[in-house]
């Protein structure tokens, strides 16, 4: 269907509203990139257009490839520093510009103005429903965390984009050196919620690092699919949704002694 949304997601929405019934939720955790928020510009445009200011070539496809197989390739952790850390992105980073014909004098250099670029709130971009959605979550007064596969730098752009003054707290991946979908990263953020993960509910985009990886840790999840022409497909029985809007009206006010933000 073209430029809208499939009637699907109205079938999924019952069924999160029956499965989801009991217990009480009373903790939320988002995802951040493609689910709260995204690029102004796709990212491998973004690196294309450094490697050019940085002697190499503009070829947006061949960056997007290089990226690609460096976030295949490269190990989780380099040289004690976990993956999206600020140091790992330095090894990224050479990688995938080296590969764009930046000379090796300028990948230090490259690297500072990539990590400034992408700490930028001016980068990106909220989706429309995110502001509406979290001061929605807010008035039931449900624990919210942002947890993300992101640097160290999650929490201030966070800021930055006006948005984490509306939720509890924010976890990125490299912070505490686990990473969606291990269980780890989903235990230490219940852990900061301080609820069990029946209660909680994950939302985020990927099938495998948000809604497999928070099922796998004992939680419930909801797989949000914003481009109506996806053809992706989540875990069996995990609800779909094509905007935060469509869930917000699913989830109960948490009781009273619940902390708000």
């Amino acid at each position: 269907m073209q430029g809208g949304r499939r009637p699907a997601a109205i079938v999924e929405s019952v069924r999160f509203e029956t499965t989801m019934a009991r217990p009480p939720i009373k903790a939320l955790f988002l995802d951040a990139g493609k689910t709260l928020l995204t690029e102004q510009d796709p990212r491998h445009v973004i690196y294309a257009r450094l490697a050019a200011d940085f002697g190499g070539q503009e070829d947006p496809e061949a960056t997007l490839e290089s990226m690609s197989r460096a976030f295949a390739e490269l190990p989780q952790i380099i040289e004690g520093h976990f993956r999206f850390s600020l140091e790992w992105f330095r090894a990224f980073n050479a990688r995938v510009l080296g590969e764009q014909g930046v000379p090796e004098a300028r990948w230090d250099a490259a690297h500072e103005r990539v990590v400034e670029v992408f700490e930028d709130p001016a980068t990106y971009r909220l989706y429309e429903d995110v502001l509406p959605f979290l001061e929605g979550i807010r008035e039931r007064g449900l624990i919210v965390g942002i947890v993300s596969n992101w640097s160290e730098r999650l929490p201030a752009l966070c800021q930055g984009l006006g948005i984490a003054d509306l939720v509890h707290f924010v976890i990125a991946s490299a912070d505490i050196k686990a990473e969606k979908p291990e269980r780890e990263c989903f235990h230490r953020a219940l852990f900061r919620a301080g609820t069990p993960g029946e209660e909680t509910v994950h939302v985020g985009d990927h099938p495998l690092r948000d809604a497999k990886g928070a099922l796998d840790a004992g939680l419930r999840a909801v797989l949000l699919q914003r481009d109506p022409e996806s053809t992706v497909v989540g875990p069996e029985d995990v609800t779909v949704i094509q905007g935060l809007d469509e869930l917000l009206p699913l989830l109960p006010a948490a009781e009273a002694s619940t902390p708000s933000v």
